[in-house]
């Protein structure tokens, strides 16, 4: 089976943040696509960066596998903005669209995600999120795409909004959502539990407070990417351009160590889902095996 690497280089600095700045998600960093994914593959990752789509309505949702990507039963998908970190301003931050809508009968189709933010990747935190009302969940809320500004959450334009104030953090790079559909489908006397509960289908994801990240206020940026298809999950040395003997750490996504030692000639990684962090000076090389 082939791996898919991302590799991300970054400065570990901080500073002043400058005037905020809006706008949608640009960069997939990992998808782990849960049982059933299909819909919308073909055009990922560009049907979830920029806006919703401007044809759905409450009562009438996306359908077009060029504006929505499904995560499957179970799947997981971390997004983020190219050299750009979504700060706590005042009020909500950042909204996630799905294709909720509301039927006939005025309740809501959900199909619900819970969401996380890192400041690096490794670290997470998650949103509380109330099990009966789905409140706090992603997916809960029908998108308006003819509202007038649908990165102001008091324009009507639907999307669950999060604020960072909830968790106490002030700065993110990464946003992690996991469906949680399949917990709901098992449980038919929830008042959310539907017959026909698949996934959850991603539109978009959007920030009001963006800042731009550079040598000089850059949280554990990774600023620099590229992606490579590899055949096996071994890499030569000269992949990270490294000195033999460099010291690596291999954790999971949410923190936990899997790994410790030294780059030899090659650098075997026997996990999916792992981050690689090799240190040089003041420098981070992080791969994302998915």
């Amino acid at each position: 089976m082939q791996g898919i690497y991302a590799f991300i280089v970054g400065v570990s600095l901080y500073g002043n943040f400058p005037q905020w700045e809006r706008g949608w998600i640009d960069t997939v960093f990992a998808f782990d696509p849960g049982r059933g994914q299909s819909f919308g593959r073909e055009y990922f990752p560009a049907n979830v960066f920029g806006p919703p789509d401007t044809a759905a309505r409450p009562e009438r949702p996306s359908a077009s596998p060029r504006q929505i990507l499904s995560l499957g039963m179970g799947g997981e998908i971390v997004v983020g903005f190219r050299e750009r970190a979504v700060v706590n301003g005042p009020g909500p931050d950042f909204v996630v669209f799905e294709n909720a809508f509301r039927t006939p009968s005025g309740k809501v189709f959900a199909e619900p995600a819970i969401v996380s933010v890192s400041r690096d990747g490794i670290s997470w935190h998650q949103f509380p999120w109330d099990s009966l009302t789905l409140q706090g969940c992603a997916g809960l809320t029908p998108t308006n795409g003819a509202a007038v500004d649908l990165l102001d959450p008091t324009a009507d334009g639907g999307g669950d909004w999060f604020d960072l104030e909830t968790l106490g953090i002030d700065t993110i790079r990464y946003i992690r959502i996991s469906d949680i559909t399949g917990w709901l489908a098992a449980r038919p006397e929830h008042p959310f539990w539907d017959p026909t509960l698949s996934g959850f289908d991603l539109d978009a994801v959007g920030s009001r407070y963006l800042v731009q990240l550079s040598s000089h206020n850059t949280p554990n940026s990774f600023v620099h990417r590229r992606h490579l298809i590899l055949s096996e999950p071994c890499l030569p040395r000269s992949f990270f351009g490294v000195a033999s003997g460099t010291s690596y750490h291999l954790y999971t996504l949410e923190g936990r160590l899997l790994q410790a030692g030294k780059v030899d000639e090659q650098l075997c990684l026997p996990y999916r889902g792992a981050i690689l962090l090799l240190r040089v000076g003041s420098m981070e090389a992080v791969v994302v095996w998915l």
